[in-house]
């Protein structure tokens, strides 16, 4: 009897002792989201510097871009076609050789798939074809079917995600996974740990059985003390597909920084291009300031989460003109409209939150982060969170 309860004993310690920052994203299907419109979001747990939103176009498609400077790994297409990719775990063998790669994964996606299914494809062609040196975890979706993807050098497994939520960290699901890559316990039991945490975040959010975006944005927060990585949530945005008007119905709420101390920005797929300071990385520059502040402190979290409830529904009235507008064939006043109206709303968000940083006591026009810069903050972020875990009374 000692013996068999050595092993869960072991998994148990390694499980409170590790905390492994990684990505986080998850699937919400139309017919458990509030809108009835499917939803894809990523929690991005990675690089501080310097995070930009960019509207771009290669072989006449069109496609939104969120993610840092040098390139997207996630994004939205014209097609209707999102995906975000989360880091996998470590191939057991790694490739003699690995392939070069041109542009980033989304654009090839953007580019080569129309919908859904023909992006799980895409992806997966390219883990068999040997591309990517590490493994990889892929949701992608469009306005009906939502996918699954996982990948290593020479494997590649798809599975349709049914009428569920679906969470992803960053280690192997799918069944043929386990024979090219290996996670060691202790980061096996905090991905996981994550995973079971954001499902009970997402379900406390729910509304009549639905999930609402504001939910979402709540649940992604992870503003509460049993949760166990908020110390490293660095930016944010949710997809919300629509099937009929691709091109222009199609909205990203993006949260670039540290969803705790920043908007998510309504941005339909018709926005024409991103103020200069979302190219840029300075609007993110903000968040990250203010994080470095006042670290776990959410005191100005009930301001924002008001205007992003006033945008949301506004939002959501002019999306329905909108939508009026493009059944009548006037495309040209409904992408007007929509422009005009994301605008008006990124006006507001930055009044905000040069109000909240006046009142911190934050520089009003920060540097944009640069890699050095990045070990100082996230080694600041984690102190926070530890001496609030530690006052809380609550384990790391």
């Amino acid at each position: 009897m000692k013996n068999a309860l050595t092993l869960p004993l072991i998994l148990i310690v390694l499980c409170r002792a590790a905390v492994v920052a990684g990505c986080t994203s998850w699937v919400i299907t139309p017919e458990r989201s509030a809108s009835g419109r499917m939803l894809l979001h990523k929690s991005r747990d990675q690089h501080i510097s310097p995070l930009a939103a960019v509207m771009r176009e290669n072989d006449g498609v069109r496609w939104m871009s969120i993610g840092t400077t040098a390139g997207a790994t996630f994004g939205l297409s014209e097609r209707g076609v999102a995906a975000t990719s989360n880091a996998g775990d470590t191939p057991i063998r790694p490739p003699q050789k690995t392939p070069k790669r041109s542009g980033n994964i989304f654009r090839a996606i953007a580019v080569n798939a129309g919908n859904a299914a023909e992006a799980a494809e895409f992806v997966r062609k390219c883990g068999r074809d040997g591309w990517r040196p590490k493994g990889g975890l892929y949701l992608v979706a469009d306005a009906k079917r939502a996918f699954t993807i996982e990948i290593a050098p020479g494997y590649g497994e798809i599975m349709e995600i049914p009428g569920w939520t679906y969470v992803i960290s960053n280690s192997m699901h799918l069944g043929g996974g386990e024979g090219f890559v290996f996670c060691p316990a202790d980061k096996l039991c905090s991905h996981r740990e994550r995973e079971a945490k954001t499902r009970a975040e997402l379900r406390k959010n729910r509304i009549g059985g639905k999930y609402p975006v504001a939910g979402v944005f709540r649940a992604s927060r992870l503003t509460g003390k049993a949760t166990p990585f908020n110390r490293f949530s660095l930016s944010a945005v949710c997809f919300e597909l629509d099937g009929e008007f691709p091109a222009q119905l199609g909205c990203a709420y993006i949260a670039l920084g540290p969803q705790q101390h920043t908007v998510y920005l309504p941005t339909p797929m018709a926005l024409r291009q991103f103020p200069e300071d979302m190219q840029n990385g300075k609007w993110a520059a903000h968040a990250f300031a203010l994080r470095e502040k006042i670290g776990d402190d959410h005191r100005y979290l009930p301001r924002i989460e008001a205007l992003e409830r006033e945008l949301v529904a506004e939002f959501s009235a002019v999306r329905a003109e909108a939508l009026n507008l493009l059944r009548s064939g006037r495309r040209a006043e409904a992408e007007k409209l929509l422009n005009d109206t994301f605008m008006r709303h990124y006006g507001k968000a930055k009044e905000l939150l040069r109000r909240i940083a006046e009142d911190a006591g934050v520089d009003p026009d920060p540097p944009v982060p640069t890699r050095q810069d990045e070990a100082r903050r996230l080694k600041a972020f984690a102190q926070h969170a530890a001496d609030r875990e530690k006052n809380a009374g609550t384990p790391r």
